[in-house]
C-alpha cells in the first residue's frame, strides 16, 4: 500500500513538472509570435480546454484505479493555467 502512494505522489509531481515545461515551450513561442497580452490569453484558453480533456482522461485512469497515472495526469494543467491567470493578471492590471 504504501508503494503505490507514493508511486502516485511521484505521478503527481512529475505530472506538475511536465505541465510547467510545457508552459515554458508555450510561453517561449508566444513571446517570439506575439505580444504578452496576446499569447497570453491563447496560452490561458489552450491550458484549459487541454487541462478539460486531460482531466476526464484522469478521471477515467483513477476509477480504474491506475492512481499514479491518474495523479500524472491531474496535476498536468495545474501550473499552465495558474501561471497563465498570473501573466494575465500583471498584464492587464
Amino acid at each position: 500500500m504504501a508503494q503505490s502512494q507514493s508511486e502516485t505522489v511521484v505521478g503527481a509531481i512529475g505530472g506538475v513538472v511536465i505541465g510547467y515545461i510545457l508552459w515554458l515551450v508555450g510561453v517561449s513561442i508566444g513571446v517570439t509570435t506575439a505580444t504578452t497580452a496576446t499569447w497570453s490569453v491563447v496560452i490561458l484558453i489552450i491550458s484549459v480546454l487541454a487541462g478539460a480533456v486531460i482531466w476526464l482522461a484522469g478521471w477515467r485512469l483513477y476509477r480504474r484505479r491506475i492512481h499514479p497515472w491518474a495523479a500524472f495526469l491531474f496535476g498536468l494543467p495545474i501550473l499552465p493555467v495558474v501561471l497563465s491567470l498570473c501573466v494575465i493578471t500583471v498584464a492587464y492590471l
